[in-house]
């Protein structure tokens, strides 16, 4: 599942992280000393993928729950307690719950994104970093797959023959054809 979408959306409906919304790379070059100018700021990055069995059946499906989480840093340098960071990271999730959950995106075939948990991250005299959990769901189909480029390959399935051995006394057949029959499905429509 792509992330770009959904660093938009907070950007858009996220005005306490005034366009302060990042993904992985950003994350990855994050220092130490980071600038409380630079807060409150976020991190939208992939957690994991954990898919179902996929269905049997002649077409290929298969359900995958997408795991992400979204980092939230914000300043704590108003107090020693840590609690104006906590409570404005309290908002901070506020915000992001009204600009993200129950979103879906059904041309991507993806399900609403839902809510799955809060941990702390870290918390040291300069920052409070939590980690806000979300899934969605999307299913794998044949139009994202070999199988279904092997069925779509094939072409249609117009007509076919078959030779009819009817079961001989014993309870199997005898090897003898007994009927030719051809099926024309244009015909039959």
């Amino acid at each position: 599942m792509k992330l770009k979408p959904i660093i938009e959306e907070m950007r858009n409906f996220c005005p306490s992280f005034e366009q302060r919304v990042y993904g992985i790379g950003s994350f990855s070059q994050l220092s130490e000393s980071v600038s409380t100018e630079s807060l409150p700021a976020a991190f939208v990055l992939p957690v994991s993928e954990s898919p179902e069995d996929p269905a049997t059946s002649s077409r290929y499906r298969q359900k995958v729950t997408f795991n992400f989480a979204v980092i939230l840093m914000v300043s704590n340098t108003e107090d020693e307690q840590g609690l104006t960071a906590w409570e404005q990271a309290d908002d901070l999730k506020k915000e992001l719950f009204r600009a993200i959950l129950g979103c879906d995106d059904a041309k991507a075939g993806k399900d609403w994104i839902q809510f799955e948990g809060l941990s702390i991250l870290e918390i040291n005299r300069a920052a409070l970093t939590i980690q806000l959990d979300f899934s969605c769901e999307y299913e794998i189909n044949d139009e994202d797959t070999r199988h279904g480029a092997d069925i779509d390959r094939l072409g249609r399935f117009l007509r076919m023959y078959t030779d009819v051995d009817v079961i001989a006394e014993k309870g199997h057949p005898d090897g003898r054809i007994e009927a030719k029959v051809l099926i024309d499905l244009e015909k039959t429509k």
